[in-house]
């Protein structure tokens, strides 16, 4: 099991933390250590339309032992961008990308790591750039568009 030193490691790409008992950091390493299990070695398995390798989310929010009724996920950005989601429905299907083409994964491909929710309705959902994981019991701030036109307007950017 990781040490407390491995949990500040400064080559995180993103942390968990919030209402949980042991807040963890993550890097590149760290993901690649976790048991064989809990990987997805080739994302194209889980949906034909990603590709790259992750862990699965389920196995990072056990780590961080998420505290009595908590009951969402709050997945922030490097850029500012947030998706609150709810932890039960997402930490079972959710992945956390971090390599492709057995590189890590590149900021235009949305790394150093980015969460994927293969088939979910909102694609939204599916976080660039991953910085942050926030644990809580109520939702948490949400950037994602609330419109279809702000949904547009945000991927004719892409």
């Amino acid at each position: 099991m990781r040490d407390s030193h491995a949990a500040r490691s400064p080559h995180a790409l993103f942390r968990i933390e919030g209402e949980c008992a042991r807040p963890q950091s993550f890097s590149q390493l760290d993901l690649q250590e976790i048991h064989p299990y809990y990987q997805v070695a080739d994302l194209a398995g889980v949906d034909e339309k990603l590709s790259g390798r992750g862990v699965r989310l389920r196995k990072l929010i056990d780590l961080a032992g998420p505290g009595y009724g908590t009951a969402w996920l709050t997945f922030e950005s490097i850029e500012g961008f947030s998706a609150c989601l709810p932890m039960d429905e997402i930490s079972r299907t959710g992945v956390i990308i971090y390599e492709q083409d057995g590189k890590p994964l590149s900021p235009d491909a949305g790394g150093p790591a980015r969460l994927v929710v293969p088939y979910y309705p909102d694609k939204c959902a599916n976080v660039k750039s991953l910085s942050r994981i926030v644990i809580s019991k109520e939702p948490r701030k949400d950037t994602r568009p609330s419109t279809q036109s702000e949904h547009e307007k945000l991927h004719a950017k892409s």
